[in-house]
C-alpha cells in the first residue's frame, strides 16, 4: 500500500478507486460498501478492498455534512454531483463497512505495524462517529 498519511485518501488505493468512480454513479459507492460490510469478520478482507470502504464512507459523511473538509479535491468534485444519491440506507452501509475495515482486515494489519497506528486507528473511529450523527 503507498501511503503518505493516515486518513482515508491519503494512499494510492482510495485514489485508484476514487479515479475509477469519476464517471458513475452513486451506485458504485452502495456495492463497495456492500462488499465490504457484508464480508464474514473471520474472511480475509484486502487491503484495495478496505481502502476503498474508507474513501467510500467518508464520500457518505461529508453528503450528509459530516466531514466535507476531509474530502481530496476530487472526492469533493464527485459529491458534488451525487450528494443526493447517498441517502440514510447509504449511511447505515458506511458505518457498517468502517466497522468491518476496524474489526479485521489486512488494511488494520498494516497500520498496526506502522508508528501511525493510534492515529490511524483514531481517524477511522472518529469516521465512524461522524457516521452515527
Amino acid at each position: 500500500m503507498g501511503a503518505w498519511g493516515y486518513r482515508s485518501f491519503d494512499n494510492d488505493s482510495a485514489f485508484d478507486w476514487l479515479g475509477d468512480l469519476e464517471n458513475e454513479d452513486a451506485s458504485v459507492v452502495d456495492e463497495t460498501l456492500a462488499l465490504v460490510a457484508n464480508e464474514a469478520a473471520d474472511e480475509y478482507l484486502d487491503v484495495d478492498a478496505a481502502c476503498a470502504a474508507l474513501a467510500a464512507a467518508e464520500l457518505v459523511a461529508a453528503a450528509h455534512g459530516k466531514g466535507t473538509d476531509r474530502l481530496c479535491d476530487e472526492a469533493a468534485a464527485w459529491l458534488e454531483g451525487h450528494r443526493p444519491e447517498l441517502d440514510e440506507s447509504t449511511v447505515v452501509l458506511a458505518r457498517a463497512a468502517v466497522e468491518r475495515v476496524l474489526l479485521a482486515s489486512e488494511l488494520r494489519d498494516l497500520w498496526a505495524e506502522s508508528e501511525s497506528h493510534a492515529e490511524w486507528q483514531r481517524d477511522v473511529n472518529e469516521l465512524i462517529a461522524r457516521l452515527r450523527e
